[in-house]
């Protein structure tokens, strides 16, 4: 490999010393300066992984997917020669130093954004070749003594990203259950854990700001503050990876309901939703393994998925339409950037029209567009909700023909998170 020739400034002083001092040594500069160089270098950079440029990649993207930083862009430019990093193109073959190549998923995960809150619609996306997520939601009780169990294993093992949300139960039972209980919701949590097989993400209750997901019901149940459903999670994240073969599962923290203003406590007198999610990632920072975010829309119109419509005063901060998800992307803290999100449930807020107007293939667009912008923190999953035809619960599409049409089309895109 040809030599080149590298400059540097020194003031006169240094230049003088320099030169003097490689005299008293009888060296040359050059050959002193490019020994300390080498010295320095060591063996950095020997090792490189090699990433081929795909469509809408930059590089500040690929820096962030390797290094979990932005500006090693520069690393990147510097090591390819690349002059204007603004300017890459597909299928260039890039060496990316000190970088290890990219690993296999876990079994039990999906590198496609694309998911279904329920079984029996995963057939959807295995007929479009892109198995994606299916969350499942359990309830558990908080009985210490019970060891019940269930197997997602058929789902890992054909492919497919596993998510489960472990519930004490559905109203009036409480997603959490009273206070008083929590040391032995995360002994069940982590029973059912261990005796469960092909899952490792682990969805710690459901909307706890939500008056009907109370212990006790809506009317008179058990409030459940940030500080409480911190207190629970870090119980049930704590009891989970004691258990053998489960110290890395992920235990992710509860969606919080989206304009809901119905948990009012001293800190937060308005019951702003995004304050109630900023709360609980403070109070569990540093041990917390992924987020669940709920995003709604609040009609079947496609053109409204990008309004920046707001609420009405005093949360006119707050997004109003389905990009409420970018308020609680905007709360999350530095120090959590880094950590999964998955959007676990998103509908258009009324039931589902059997109607084909587009609104899931712009939704799914929506989000791969948020994910193609290297300063974002990448959502790994929007899951559809729901498959399953419930009582009380009036957004199934299991049997609304014009919907599944729509989400087939929505398949035909191969929109990832992780390639």
């Amino acid at each position: 490999m040809a030599d080149r020739k590298i400059e540097t400034v020194v003031d006169e002083q240094v230049a003088r010393r320099l030169a003097a001092k490689a005299a008293f040594l009888n060296e040359t500069l050059d050959a002193r300066m490019r020994q300390q160089l080498l010295d320095w270098l060591g063996n950095w950079g020997l090792e490189f992984a090699v990433h081929v440029v795909k469509p809408k990649e930059s590089l500040s993207s690929i820096a962030r997917d390797y290094y979990g930083d932005l500006s090693k862009a520069a690393v990147i430019a510097a090591y390819n020669d690349i002059t204007d990093p603004n300017v890459i193109s597909v299928g260039q073959v890039l060496r990316l130093p000190e970088a290890k190549s990219k690993s296999p998923l876990p079994k039990g995960e999906s590198p496609y954004l694309f998911g279904i809150h329920d079984r029996g619609g995963e057939s959807l996306m295995a007929a479009a070749g892109r198995r994606g997520w299916v969350l499942v939601t359990e309830s558990l009780g908080s009985n210490p003594n019970d060891w019940g169990s269930s197997s997602y294993a058929d789902l890992a093992d054909s492919g497919y990203g596993v998510i489960v949300r472990l519930n004490h139960g559905y109203s009036p039972n409480g997603t959490l259950p009273y206070s008083s209980r929590y040391a032995d919701f995360a002994v069940r949590c982590a029973n059912f854990v261990e005796r469960s097989s092909g899952c490792h993400i682990w969805v710690i209750g459901n909307e706890p700001n939500l008056a009907v997901e109370r212990p006790g019901g809506a009317a008179n149940g058990e409030i459940i503050t940030p500080q409480k459903y911190s207190q629970a999670y870090l119980a049930c994240r704590a009891a989970i990876k004691s258990r053998s073969g489960h110290q890395n599962d992920q235990v992710v923290m509860a969606a919080i309901g989206p304009w809901n203003i119905q948990t009012i406590y001293p800190e937060n007198r308005g019951g702003d939703w995004v304050v109630y999610f900023r709360q609980v990632l403070d109070l569990i920072s540093g041990k917390v393994d992924g987020i669940a975010i709920h995003t709604y829309a609040r009609d079947g119109n496609p053109a409204n998925l990008a309004s920046e419509a707001r609420m009405g005063v005093p949360y006119h901060a707050r997004r109003s339409m389905f990009r409420t998800y970018q308020d609680f992307m905007e709360a999350i803290p530095a120090e959590s950037r880094h950590l999964p999100v998955y959007l676990t449930e998103t509908n258009q807020n009324i039931a589902w029209e059997d109607v084909n107007r587009g609104w899931i293939r712009q939704a799914y667009a929506e989000i791969n567009a948020w994910n193609a912008d290297a300063s974002h923190q990448k959502i790994r999953a929007m899951i559809l909700y729901r498959w399953e035809q419930h009582s009380g619960d009036i957004w199934s599409f299991a049997k609304k023909t014009q919907v599944v049409a729509d989400y087939r089309a929505a398949l035909q895109n191969d929109y990832r998170w992780y390639r």
